[in-house]
């Protein structure tokens, strides 16, 4: 019997929070503004405005606003800039930020490469680039499977990946070991796909239940 497919928000506009720069609480900016975290838009983007990725956020603070205001107060105070908008994901341990021109941006990636962060146990290190790749783990369920299973290639889980979240595609894919077939190892290069697969992370692939961990280690 086939099983309906997870539900999943064709747009990843939903999955977005936008926070003020000046501002104790989230901005009351509605959702629908935005196409892609990425893409530009005409409220908070022009034609000179430029991207810089954060990687290696601390894992100690699962607040995005906390983190945003203190990546915001430490960029203003120690090198007098200040991004037009903050974007931090916790779950997944990056995010991003929109500069005003790319003079800032080749700045903040060339020159100034990494911050350090107060936080309440101590510091920690973050660090800003013009690409970003977050890796994830795709498993595949075998406990129920009483008989040899026809795992999926690397190829369909993309191509399954792709349909499902509508979003770039994944860098790569590959099959983490011999030993593990059922684990996949998937590279994204957007944030677009993987906000979608956080909130839907089971899917099915040949009739076989899988889960997404995002950003996860399996080492």
């Amino acid at each position: 019997m086939d099983v309906d497919e997870p539900m999943v928000n064709k747009s990843p506009r939903g999955f977005y929070t936008n926070y003020s720069l000046r501002s104790s609480t989230p901005s009351t900016t509605s959702k629908q503004d935005f196409q892609s975290i990425e893409s530009d838009n005409q409220e908070y983007s022009s034609e000179h405005e430029a991207i810089v990725y954060i990687s290696d956020l601390p894992p100690s603070i699962q607040d995005d606003l906390q983190l945003h205001r203190l990546i915001e107060n430490r960029l203003e105070k120690t090198f007098q800039i200040i991004p037009t908008i903050i974007q931090c994901y916790t779950k997944i341990g990056a995010g991003f930020m929109r500069v005003r021109n790319t003079q800032i941006k080749n700045r903040l990636v060339e020159d100034i490469k990494k911050i350090i962060l107060d936080l309440p146990g101590g510091t920690h290190l973050i660090s800003f680039s013009d690409t970003i790749e977050i890796v994830s783990y795709i498993v595949i369920d075998k406990t129920h499977e009483k008989n040899d299973i026809n795992l999926p290639n690397p190829s369909e889980i993309l191509k399954r990946w792709v349909h499902l979240y509508t979003g770039e595609k994944p860098l790569s894919c590959d099959q983490i070991s011999v030993q593990f077939p059922n684990i996949y190892r998937i590279v994204s290069t957007s944030f677009d796909d993987l906000l979608a697969a956080m909130s839907n992370p089971d899917f099915l692939i040949n009739k076989l239940f899988t889960h997404v961990y995002i950003g996860a280690d399996c080492s």
